[in-house]
Formats: structure tokens, sequence, C-alpha cells
């Protein structure tokens, strides 16, 4: 398999910085945990059982944002024209890191084998966010090396 997709249902969500509790411990906000073992889940499904992929990878993430009901027919037609982009939360590099994150040894070992990598948002009907990860080059996903590291060449 060399390409894994699957769309996230409902608004995308960044990831919240850690907290710190009273007691000076530190620890992940539920949402963002919650979130995270959500797409861990989807992620795993698209994955059919199939190990994580190995070397390098090129990930796409299309966020697609909700048309607000309050917005005019005038800002419609330019969400339509392409004149009108959503500029609004949840931050891009967020949102880029839950997804990272959460797929880390489910679709790859680490998301440092993300090599390429593409993001946009933008308005629609509903929202959700389309996950692609692709192995990069003529990688095909399958360690050939003796001891898993670079292979010379």
């Amino acid at each position: 398999m060399s390409t894994i997709v699957f769309v996230i249902p409902g608004t995308a969500r960044g990831k919240q910085r850690p907290r710190f509790a009273r007691t000076g411990r530190v620890y992940t906000p539920p949402q963002t945990v919650n979130q995270e073992a959500y797409i861990k889940m989807l992620a795993a499904t698209a994955m059919r059982g199939l190990s994580p992929l190995i070397g390098p990878l090129e990930a796409t993430f299309s966020i697609s944002v909700a048309i607000p009901k309050s917005f005019t027919g005038e800002k419609r037609k330019r969400i339509e024209e392409g004149k009108l982009f959503p500029t609004s939360k949840p931050d891009l590099d967020n949102v880029v890191k839950l997804l990272c994150d959460a797929m880390n040894g489910v679709v790859y070992g680490d998301d440092m084998q993300i090599v390429d990598l593409y993001v946009n948002k933008t308005y629609a009907a509903a929202g959700s966010t389309t996950v692609m990860v692709s192995m990069k080059g003529t990688n095909d996903g399958h360690d050939r090396s003796k001891d898993g590291g670079e292979l010379d060449g």
C-alpha cells in the first residue's frame, strides 16, 4: 500500500498547549488527548492492520471549515469565486501538530519521516479534514536494510 487516506469528520481542532496543575505537574488537556485517540482510531482503520510505513513520506492535510450560517449571500458568493478564505481558528500549525502526533506509531513510526507537507484550509458545506500520507520517491514502505537504517546508493 503506497497511500493512506482517511477523513476526520467535524470541525478541525488544534493541539492545545500543555497545562500546569497547581502541584506543578504538567498534563495534556483532555480535549487534545481525546482528539488524538479518535484520529489514531481512524488512522488504524485506514491502515487495515498493516505495519506503520517506513522511509520518507509526503503528507497532505485538507481542512474544510463549515461556512458559518451567519454569512451573507455576498460572502457565500466570494467563497464560491475563491476570493474568501477561512482566516479564523484553528491555526494550521496546531492542527498539523495534532494530526502528525496522533498518527505516530500507526501510519508511520514517527512524524520525522514526513519530508514533504502540504496543508490547506478552505470553506465547505460541512467541516472535515482529509488526511493523505504517501510514500516518497521510490520508497515502497518496506525496510530492506539489515539494521533498519538508511540504504546506500
